[in-house]
């Protein structure tokens, strides 16, 4: 078998101790080989290496449980090895049938020979391995393809930004005048209470608050846009940047748990401390705000594999509808459970990551709560760069990737 494959191993499961010692004998030197004598045994083996593992075989017939059954609960786990049944000549119509259905890619009549099995286990591998190629290549263009949308969304924000600024700040400017000077102005001339005075203060305060939620969104717009100009400095810990924001949102929130869970080393990054910190700041009102008085909230940190510094920020509040998960970071976009909420906060944060090479998404966890995940280069990327991105968005038009011209089987 070709070197390339044998970095993935091949899972046995079979109660017969003589035909796992046989199969591994043989097939030692094709690629690293994992045996069981149960299925209880084989699912565990699974669970702690399925991400090294190509092909699973399971015999039919053991003990406790069927191997269709044990086959189908390691495809719960990871579909992607792909699944050989061995089983005996007159049970192959229950083989046909889970073939047919998709759970199985072959099954094996009993006993198998050598060079037969040899042979097909290398043409599944391949199969296997031109698979991950594939997904791993859609993966990457999808990145791309990511990078790219945040690329246009985030000069389209910068228009945006500069012309509500220049246009509304002089008419926020006179509201607030006004709104300041109205309660001198209305004693001075009525020289005593007005006669509905709780209907002017609630009024009043519902002003005052409209004026200060249009000041906000204006301030978030402007420092989103501002956040192009990086202030570089190396040697930021995000774990303390996290730390500290997290004291300086919730401190005195003692329904709320944050929970801090570091997989790994987590390298210090090249970055903007100061739009670091904001954004981690906002990221945990945002979570605030959706928890409540009490909820937990989990940021998990973690080393990528391409050398990204991988945040997550999980919270138990509601969960955010399905449909509005691609708009989160859209300036205007309101969420039907929090129409009074819009969305610069989490756009000031798109932008930062943005500008320091990176990339977010909205995302739910598989137990259904909400997270916000982010992947931040360890170094920005250069003017350069950042200039050959543009480039590839304009190129753009011409990318195609379909898994009909990748030469995959059906």
């Amino acid at each position: 078998m070709d070197k390339k494959f044998t970095d993935f191993g091949i899972l046995y499961v079979d109660d017969e101790e003589k035909s796992l010692k046989y199969f591994e004998a043989i097939f030692e030197d094709v690629a690293p080989i994992y045996t069981a004598t149960s299925p209880e045994i084989g699912y565990r083996i699974f669970k702690e290496n399925h991400e090294n593992i190509g092909l699973v075989l399971s015999d039919n017939k053991m003990p406790n449980e069927s191997g269709l059954s044990f086959l189908q609960r390691v495809r719960e786990v990871n579909p992607k090895p792909l699944r050989f049944l061995v089983t005996a000549y007159a049970e192959l119509d229950v083989a046909v049938e889970a073939l047919n259905s998709g759970l199985l890619y072959s099954y094996l009549s009993k006993p198998w020979d050598p060079n037969d099995l040899e042979h097909r286990m290398v043409k599944a591998m391949k199969h296997f391995a031109l698979s991950r190629e594939r997904d791993q290549l859609i993966c990457e263009k999808a990145e791309v393809f990511d990078q790219l949308v945040m690329a246009d969304k985030a000069s389209s924000i910068g228009i945006l930004s500069a012309g509500l600024n220049h246009h509304l700040r002089n008419a926020l400017t006179v509201m607030r005048t006004f709104y300041d000077m109205l309660p001198y102005q209305m004693e001075e001339e009525l020289g005593r209470e007005p006669k509905d005075s709780s209907f002017w203060c609630d009024y009043y305060g519902e002003v005052g608050s409209q004026i200060k939620r249009m000041t906000s969104m204006l301030t978030n717009l402007s420092e989103g846009a501002r956040a192009s100009v990086l202030k570089v400095e190396d040697e930021i810990d995000l774990l303390e940047a996290f730390k500290k924001a997290s004291e300086l949102t919730l401190g005195k929130d003692l329904g709320i748990e944050v929970d801090f869970q570091v997989n790994g080393v987590i390298p210090s990054i090249a970055g903007d401390a100061q739009n670091i910190s904001q954004m981690a700041r906002l990221l945990f009102q945002e979570s605030k705000s959706a928890v409540g008085s009490e909820g937990s909230i989990e940021v998990r940190l973690s080393s990528g594999s391409s050398g990204n510094v991988q945040i997550v920020i999980v919270d138990s509040g509601d969960a955010i509808a399905e449909e509005d998960l691609k708009h989160l970071f859209d300036p205007f976009f309101v969420r039907n459970e929090r129409p009074e909420d819009l969305g610069t906060n989490l756009m000031a944060c798109y932008l930062t990551v943005y500008h320091h090479g990176g990339t977010i998404k909205a995302r739910r966890t598989r137990d259904g709560r909400n997270a916000i995940e982010i992947s931040l280069p360890v170094k920005p990327l250069s003017e350069e760069q950042a200039q050959r991105s543009r480039r590839v968005l304009d190129q753009f038009s011409e990318f195609e990737v379909t898994s009909g011209n990748m030469g995959l089987p059906a």
